[in-house]
């Protein structure tokens, strides 16, 4: 009996151990709920998660003043992809602007937004990060994620887009190197825009486009500082239907409100949402419909 406890000691040692590094790296299986409710929110992303948004050691050196480029400049640079090199000199260190078509959307397991760009016959991903998720959600761009993740939702739909059909589009964000594990829409020498940075159609023929899937919500809080109280207006020219639900996150990526929001009265929902204990700081917001994500953003309690 003593040996058996003797070998038994270290294996739970080694599990706690395990479990601890895999929520520190983002593994979602991690994710747990505290007493009082608060949920840690951790990204799936795991390989060079800091670098992807812009909160590795090196991202203040980056350019962000955007080159304008090609798809064809970008994927015919020489790239060597690794899973844990830091941000590599050359190669990810400068921001850039180009127009293309996007044909594809996907919702990644981490939570990110997948892109396929276009130009020609040539391909190459673009990703926005959810800007919820741990390490994301302190990023000094996590404003400019929110805004590109809107647009998309705005422009192309709340789910997957198999089929995107909009006119062309700037795309500006920055360089990252991936390595190869089978996505869509990959670039041969595994160059990226990670993370997109900003969204804008490229002619005004695109103003008013939405896609086939677009939502086309707008929501505005009011007032978006405030200390007690703020009241969430949501209208849709399309009509509102089924559930929606309000969810506010701390800027480590901590769920600390899930809220059911009242039924539609014709084309709106007015909502009024009470701080009830919340301590003051900045908070992230995800509004969803029927389980998917229609518009993010920001709010500050006093």
């Amino acid at each position: 009996m003593k040996n058996k406890k003797l070998f038994i000691l270290p294996f739970l040692i080694t599990l706690l151990f395990n479990n601890i590094v895999s929520a520190q790296n983002g593994n979602p299986s991690a994710a747990g709920s505290s007493e009082d409710g608060v949920k840690s929110v951790l990204c799936g992303g795991v390989e060079r998660w800091a670098v992807k948004v812009l909160v590795d050691a090196a991202a203040a050196q980056v350019n962000y003043t955007p080159l304008p480029t090609t798809i064809d400049s970008l994927i015919n640079i020489p790239t060597t992809p690794s899973t844990s090199a830091p941000r590599m000199a050359g190669k990810e260190f400068q921001s850039y602007v180009f127009t293309c078509n996007i044909t594809v959307k996907k919702n990644e397991d981490d939570n990110d937004y997948h892109l396929v760009l276009k130009s020609g016959s040539e391909t190459m991903i673009g990703e926005v990060p959810d800007p919820v998720c741990s390490a994301a959600a302190s990023s000094v761009h996590v404003n400019e994620f929110i805004s590109a993740r809107n647009w998309v939702n705005a422009h192309i739909g709340t789910g997957a887009v198999s089929n995107v059909n909009i006119a062309p589009v700037d795309v500006t964000g920055v360089s990252f190197v991936d390595v190869p594990h089978g996505q869509t829409g990959a670039a041969p020498n595994q160059m990226e825009i990670h993370p997109i940075l900003g969204l804008r159609f490229s002619t005004a023929t695109g103003l008013n486009e939405t896609g086939n899937d677009a939502p086309a919500f707008t929501v505005s809080v009011n007032p978006s500082v405030f200390s007690e109280s703020a009241g969430f207006h949501i209208t849709s020219d399309r009509g509102l239907s089924g559930k929606f639900r309000l969810e506010l996150f701390s800027v480590s990526g901590d769920r600390v409100r899930d809220l059911d929001l009242p039924a539609a009265t014709g084309k709106e929902i007015n909502y009024t949402f009470t701080r009830a204990g919340l301590a003051g700081g900045m908070y992230i917001y995800r509004l969803r419909n029927n389980g998917s994500i229609f518009y993010e953003g920001r709010i500050m309690i006093r």
